[in-house]
């Protein structure tokens, strides 16, 4: 059993004693999922782009859900917020951040993503040393996201819109990881383990964070498989889409130390995928430059 699977929402509580810097970072995990206040900095360029747009009055919904979108956890919390119980509609859960937008309200958006950006503003500066490597999940969860689009409308029923949210977020126990890193010396100072604890923890801590936010079912999963490396090769689910998306990525997250050396041969080799990213390169050129801005 992989040891992330121990980590559930609010439930996962590593031994008080241990001194192990992963097992303290999980502890901050835990106290943070308790306290409900999960809040960590992403990749904080594109939040100070998000506070610009956002005061075009001129803005409509579908260009601020893809400015929004550039900004994995305000992303997740904006759906959070419209499946509230004073915003949900009860059996109409909202999947995507365009449906998010527009059940909120320009003005509520507006104050949501404000509180976001100063609240990652207050702790950036703690993540100056690994800017670059934010910066580089970043950029992969853009095209990730731009690729599982395609992939969902071209190849299964699943609604696009919620794949690519998925893809945008199904990296964000990295970036909390490195939000928690400079606060264990020990750990930052030997790169082997550091990345050791990002490639074996990223994918259930990710699936930790985003379960207080109360995301689809599917999204959560495919957050939690997406390192899987079965090779779906005729995706039906969520998770089969983004385990693909992220296969399929031209730029391998330089975090993960097996992405560069495995890639399943049938990926590489399947002439209907590539021909069909060949065919959708518009649709993904035009997604990743509507993220960055």
């Amino acid at each position: 059993m992989h040891q992330g699977s121990q980590i559930q929402s609010g439930g996962y509580s590593p031994s008080a004693g241990s001194v192990d810097p992963s097992f303290r970072i999980l502890k901050d995990l835990a106290r943070d999922l308790s306290s409900g206040q999960v809040s960590f900095p992403t990749f904080i360029n594109a939040t100070l782009k998000i506070r610009r747009a956002l005061d075009d009055p001129n803005v409509d919904a579908d260009r601020m859900a893809r400015i929004i979108s550039s900004e994995p956890l305000l992303a997740a919390k904006l759906v959070q917020v419209a499946n509230s119980v004073a915003l949900g509609v009860p059996g109409m859960p909202v999947a995507d951040v365009k449906g998010a937008i527009l059940r909120v309200g320009y003005s509520n958006v507006h104050s949501i993503a404000s509180a976001v950006a100063m609240a990652q503003l207050v702790v950036a500066k703690e993540m100056k040393p690994f800017l670059k490597r934010a910066e580089a999940v970043w950029r992969h969860s853009l095209e990730v996201a731009a690729i599982a689009f395609v992939l969902a409308r071209k190849l299964t029923r699943i609604n696009p819109d919620e794949a690519l949210f998925a893809g945008l977020v199904h990296d964000v126990g990295r970036f909390y990881l490195l939000s928690k890193a400079p606060h264990y010396p020990e750990l930052t100072a030997d790169p082997v383990a550091l990345e050791a604890v990002l490639d074996e923890w990223h994918a259930p801590i990710g699936h930790a964070v985003l379960s207080t936010f109360g995301l689809s079912d599917a999204v959560l999963q495919a957050v939690a498989e997406h390192e899987s490396t079965s090779y779906p090769a005729s995706p039906k689910t969520m998770s089969d889409v983004i385990i693909l998306a992220n296969m399929l990525s031209k730029g391998p997250n330089p975090l993960d130390r097996h992405n560069s050396t495995f890639r399943p041969a049938a990926v590489e080799d399947s002439k209907d995928l590539h021909e069909l990213l060949e065919a959708s390169a518009e649709t993904l050129h035009s997604l990743v430059a509507a993220f960055r801005g």
